[in-house]
């Protein structure tokens, strides 16, 4: 099997079906953060459902993390693509690296607290506001280059003539 039909056949990349579970899980959990400040201490259980869906997140993440490695190794380097893809690589492992800080700093008191803390919620929302620019980066990789869909897209450039 090679390497590139580990992360689906061409056409039918894996990397943009496992993404949405991770960014719904990020943006869900910010949205309960922000309700369990809309309405204090009337529902605590949003704070621990917060922690929970970082969890998925980050899980779900780092699947889609090897199969989007994957597809980076596919496209021609010193591109733009390849350049948007670095940049939309390195956005998500900031998203990554900020929800693992905070999912760990919500570990110890998660249960007890009836509303999400100031540097929680600010930490979520400074998560989110990269992730959306590292999705709008990865929707270009697909639908304006094509990357993984139109097989021209991974294909070498063409050298030029002297």
């Amino acid at each position: 099997m090679r390497l590139s039909e580990v992360s689906g056949p061409e056409g039918h990349p894996l990397h943009p079906f496992v993404v949405p579970l991770a960014v719904g899980a990020f943006v869900s959990s910010l949205i309960f953060d922000i309700l369990t400040w809309t309405r204090p201490g009337e529902l605590p259980w949003l704070v621990d459902g917060a922690w929970w869906l970082i969890g998925v997140g980050l899980i779900a993440a780092a699947v889609a993390a090897v199969f989007g490695v994957i597809d980076l190794l596919r496209i021609p380097r010193q591109t733009r693509p390849w350049r948007v893809a670095l940049a939309h690589a390195a956005l998500n492992v900031g998203v990554a690296v900020l929800f693992l800080i905070g999912y760990a700093w919500r570990a110890g008191d998660h249960v007890e607290l009836d509303k999400t803390r100031p540097g929680q919620l600010t930490l979520s929302a400074i998560a989110i506001g990269l992730l959306v620019i590292a999705v709008i980066l990865g929707q270009t990789l697909t639908y304006r280059f094509g990357i993984r869909i139109d097989p021209r897209a991974s294909a070498e450039p063409p050298t030029r003539r002297n």
